[in-house]
């Protein structure tokens, strides 16, 4: 089996592949979840808007794989309360009831009427092993969330689940999957297909070559998907990519604000806009543009401007400018293709069933984080059944490893750490933190120059056990550390030369690392660019 496309529907499928004896290579052409997996809101959600859709099925099992998620890997997965202002009571109700109905797709007003009869079903859907509290509602003004402008007259509180760190979780799946003999996952190779059925794949750091023939292929690369089917023989236009962009925002009188909870609100047209506290900063997203290119990761001024002043909207007595925007994140959603508005398209995933050269190809079309397992499932079980296989084991109610029970207290009497340090490596790895704690404690170690929540043996242990080969990998998906809105230049040249060490690089390599990163404005935001 091969699988190109190193997302989250990718890796969800090698991790259940995995699980069920049958041989797999993951290939990808960049870096693990470094597409629209590794831009998300970072939510893990039922989708309470979907149901104004009538997308039902979908909510419904988004509600399910979320509680299961909070269940099996609650490390990483976390319950969030989300706050909802409304400004009405019953206007816009109507409007909502026509679309619910499938009578008409016009967008309408958020009424408390609405959304409070929304609830109560959503709530259903995740009443399988429910993880979250029930939502309320607040119509006194004492009980509001301080700031909130004179329009608002009640606010909603109700809760989802949040994924502090979605990178991790790949590579958490990743690392389990390859852990199984015959399982390979490997990026940055480059690869040509030729019409016997054969893979040519090109390591692109070494050039070293080799020939994959596969019984089956699966196609996961997200919005590059038609053009991978292309590539193989088999033209498809299954996808629609839809760009979605979020400002990363260092405000902490905000971040105060929001007190660990989202703020879920109308931009004033109909459109709801989320805006999350993320480690030491804030994340408000998202906007809908249509793209074409699967590599367009750019952020307009249009949609900067968009976001900001949606958000200012938000408190009477707050302001967010630019000023406070350290970086941002860009990805295209790999939708089904289809007609109407972008914000309207269908949030459903599909599996697409082509031949080349006599061989399957499954694409993995549309889908969103919550339900990558679910449909690595459905996946899987169409290629167990191609391959006249039975499926042995299940990645239901299966904990991830980080999920493990932690003992703090024994770890920090063989480390000799400071518990701050084993808190925040918990944090970021759970279970696996006594993984990465032995080996920092294994030798001397020093934290990362402007960034002491972070060290140089830790970097180490990413690049020997996390495969990240660019400077970029490491600080965009490996560390988290963007997410602290305090990623400065001498941090990012002291994080690649610990890399280079490793890697066998020289001064040449760091100083090309450091000025990528430190031009891209995911990593380190500039200002003043279209």
């Amino acid at each position: 089996m091969l699988i190109l496309g190193g997302g989250v529907n990718g890796v969800g499928l090698l991790r259940d592949l995995s699980l069920n004896g049958v041989s797999t290579v993951l290939i990808d052409t960049g870096d693990f979840c470094a597409g629209a997996s590794g831009a998300s809101s970072r939510m893990a959600h039922g989708g309470l808007r979907y149901l104004e859709g009538r997308e039902f099925s979908l909510v419904r099992e988004s509600a399910r794989e979320r509680n299961m998620l909070l269940h099996d890997a609650s490390h990483l997965v976390k319950p969030l309360e989300v706050v909802v202002p409304i400004t009405n009571i019953f206007h816009g109700f109507p409007q909502a009831a026509l679309r619910f109905l499938g009578l008409s797709k016009k967008a309408g007003a958020l009424s408390l009427v609405a959304i409070e009869m929304a609830l109560m079903l959503y709530e259903r859907f995740g009443a399988v092993r429910r993880a979250l509290p029930r939502h309320g509602v607040a119509l006194a003004r004492r009980a509001f969330p301080p700031g909130l402008p004179a329009s608002v007259k009640s606010v909603v509180n109700y809760y989802d689940g949040q994924i502090v760190i979605p990178e991790n979780l790949i590579m958490e799946m990743i690392d389990a999957a390859i852990a199984v003999p015959g399982v390979t996952a490997v990026n940055h190779v480059t690869w040509i297909y030729d019409s016997s059925g054969s893979f040519i794949v090109t390591d692109s750091q070494s050039g070293e070559k080799a020939v994959l023939r596969p019984k089956t292929i699966v196609n996961a690369t997200g919005s590059a998907i038609d053009r991978v089917n292309a590539a193989l023989g088999t033209p498809t236009q299954v996808i629609r990519g839809v760009k979605g962009a979020h400002l990363v925002l260092r405000h902490d009188a905000l971040h105060e604000r929001m007190n660990g909870r989202a703020f879920y609100f109308d931009d004033g047209k109909g459109r709801m806009v989320i805006c999350l506290p993320v480690q030491d900063v804030v994340l408000v997203g998202t906007t809908e543009v249509e793209a074409s290119d699967p590599k367009d990761h750019s952020v307009s001024d249009a949609e900067i401007a968009y976001l900001l002043g949606a958000l200012n909207t938000l408190f009477d007595d707050l302001t967010v400018s630019e000023g406070n925007i350290v970086s941002v994140t860009s990805g295209i959603r790999p939708l089904q293709a289809s007609s109407g508005s972008a914000t309207q398209a269908a949030r459903d995933h599909a599996l697409v069933r082509t031949e080349t050269s006599g061989t399957p190809v499954w694409s993995l079309v549309g889908g969103k984080w919550t339900t990558f397992r679910s449909f690595a499932e459905t996946a899987a079980d169409a290629i167990l059944s191609h391959l006249d296989r039975t499926r042995r084991a299940s990645t239901a109610d299966r904990p991830y490893p980080g999920a493990a029970k932690e003992d703090p207290v024994s770890l920090g009497r063989i480390t000799n750490l400071a518990p701050r340090r084993l808190e925040e490596l918990q944090r970021r790895y759970g279970a696996i933190a006594s993984d990465v704690a032995t080996f920092c404690a294994a030798q001397p170690d020093a934290a990362i120059a402007d960034a002491p929540g972070y060290s140089r043996r830790e970097v180490e242990w990413l690049t020997r056990t996390r495969m990240p080969l660019t400077l970029e990998d490491m600080v965009l998906r490996r560390m988290n550390i963007v997410m602290t809105g305090r990623l400065t230049r001498t941090a990012l040249h002291d994080i690649a030369s610990t890399m280079a060490d490793l890697l066998g690089h020289g001064p040449e390599w760091i100083e090309t690392q450091v000025q990528n990163c430190a031009a891209d404005d995911r990593i380190l935001w500039h200002g003043g660019k279209s």
